[in-house]
């Protein structure tokens, strides 16, 4: 087996196993807790921090999986065209590079800032207003807060990366078509949803209503995996 032959083998699996992993830690997010209950005071939300710490802080470490296990399929995705469009698979390796940056800013800070914040103002430190500052720009609780803008722009890149990869991932076998339809709706979908979230066409209390169509990242993500599989099964075959 050549150098080229092994790394695709090697890519195969890493990316069905993080469609796995993937997998298993959404199924475990859903039951995460991740803010303070709507409508809390600055007050009630440092309280809630204190009491529910070491879920908060697991529920946003099956975050950050989430995010790294995405992104390695979405690499090998990269991977794949770039035998049959390579300009398409720079340009969208570079976007996914950047979304993924972008993403893990928001879910550092929320494991970082946000429990050590709350510990802080709860001590009844000095530095109380810096303090509840941060915890106000570090909030999922407000669509235009730090966090929340760094996952959407995050997700935005990524769909940009979607509509790089989906055209010459749709040459290959059924199940990376399923991904090239999936991540190419998600290219299509989110930037107008992105659009209408900034020019205040859809109310803020109803984005969650319409965001549903971000799964669309994750079918595709899962349908590579299998993909990837067969392709790990193929290999060894030939072996």
């Amino acid at each position: 087996m050549n150098t080229t032959a092994k790394l695709d083998s090697q890519i195969n699996k890493a990316a069905y196993l993080s469609a796995i992993v993937l997998f298993l830690f959404t199924a475990v997010s859903m039951f995460g807790v991740y803010d303070a209950p709507a409508g809390s005071t600055a007050d009630e939300k440092v309280a809630w921090l204190n009491e529910n710490n070491g879920a908060f802080v697991l529920s946003w470490v099956t975050q950050i999986v989430q995010v790294f296990t995405l992104a390695t399929v979405f690499a090998a995705i990269c991977w794949k065209v770039f035998s049959v469009n390579p300009l398409a698979a720079v340009s969208g390796g570079i976007m996914l590079m950047l979304g993924t940056m972008a993403i893990l800013i928001t879910k550092g800070t929320e494991l970082w800032i946000v429990p050590l914040a709350a510990q802080d103002l709860a001590a009844g430190s000095s530095g109380q207003e810096p303090g509840h500052t941060l915890l106000s720009i570090n909030s999922q609780s407000y669509l235009y807060s730090l966090t929340a803008y760094f996952d959407y722009l995050g997700l935005w890149l990524w769909s940009l990366f979607g509509l790089l990869v989906a055209r010459p991932l749709f040459r290959f076998s059924t199940s990376a078509k399923v991904a090239a339809i999936s991540l190419g709706l998600f290219g299509i979908i989110y930037p107008v949803f992105y659009g209408f979230v900034v020019t205040g066409a859809i109310p803020q209390e109803e984005i969650m209503n319409y965001s549903t169509f971000m799964l669309l990242a994750w079918v595709g993500a899962f349908a590579m995996g299998i993909y990837c599989r067969g392709e790990s099964r193929n290999g060894a075959s030939m072996t």
